[in-house]
């Protein structure tokens, strides 16, 4: 009898059960969380979108808002907009570079003009993404694969002023865009027309597409 009022009384206290962790679950559609130095953000998976051929631009558009007009060709759909991840990290303190004109893309055929050959700017960010079921979230070279061989750099670039030109959405661009608010450092738009690389996601890594993950943005 005594055995069975102290089994009631450990499973009225919890006693043994593990702790649920806010931070564990992915945060609800439309909100932003923001810690010391970093942010996080739910995001739905589009894996066939993010390597489609036919009137895609594959392996280019890493993370954009769902709404914006690149989001049919990103990896991960954020459900958060661009400017309220640019200004949750402007919030933390982070500067952004500001070095990309739009001729660093609208120039990008002209082999004469240096602009598509510009390097992204601004603080390191890392990115990881919690995936529910896995221990621990995935860094973007967990998650990719790079032929090219140089890896990932990403930089705080911002290009603020240039988001009511094309209204994409783009959060993360995995070149030196002058759309993203998150760029990669080692490889430019020159790289992309030239295709030194081919982004893609390795197989067997992220969950099937639909599946809600959280993405989150860490200052370095």
């Amino acid at each position: 009898m005594r055995l069975f009022f102290l089994i009631l009384i450990t499973a009225a206290l919890g006693v043994g059960a593990a702790p649920v962790s806010r931070r564990s679950l992915v945060p609800e559609a439309g909100t932003l969380r923001q810690g010391e130095r970093e942010i996080e953000f739910s995001a739905v998976v589009t894996k066939d979108s993010f390597e489609r051929e036919l009137l895609g631009m594959p392996g280019y558009h890493l993370i954009v808002w769902k709404d914006g007009k690149a989001a049919m060709a990103a990896l991960f759909r954020a459900e958060v907009t661009d400017v309220q991840i640019l200004d949750a990290l402007e919030k933390l303190g982070a500067r952004p570079g500001n070095a990309l004109p739009m001729e660093t893309w609208d120039e990008r055929k002209d082999r004469g003009s240096k602009a598509p050959e510009k390097v992204i700017e601004g603080p390191p960010v890392e990115i990881l993404v919690r995936v529910p079921g896995r221990p621990a979230p995935l860094t973007v070279d967990q998650i990719l694969q790079d032929p090219g061989g140089r890896g990932f750099d990403m930089r705080f670039g911002g290009h603020r002023a240039n988001i009511p030109k094309w209204k994409s959405g783009c959060v993360v661009c995995l070149y030196s865009c002058p759309g993203s608010k998150v760029g990669n450092a080692r490889y430019t738009v020159r790289d992309y027309v030239d295709e030194r690389t081919k982004f893609r996601a390795k197989p067997g890594v992220l969950p099937k597409d639909g599946s809600r993950v959280s993405i989150i943005f860490r200052l370095r």
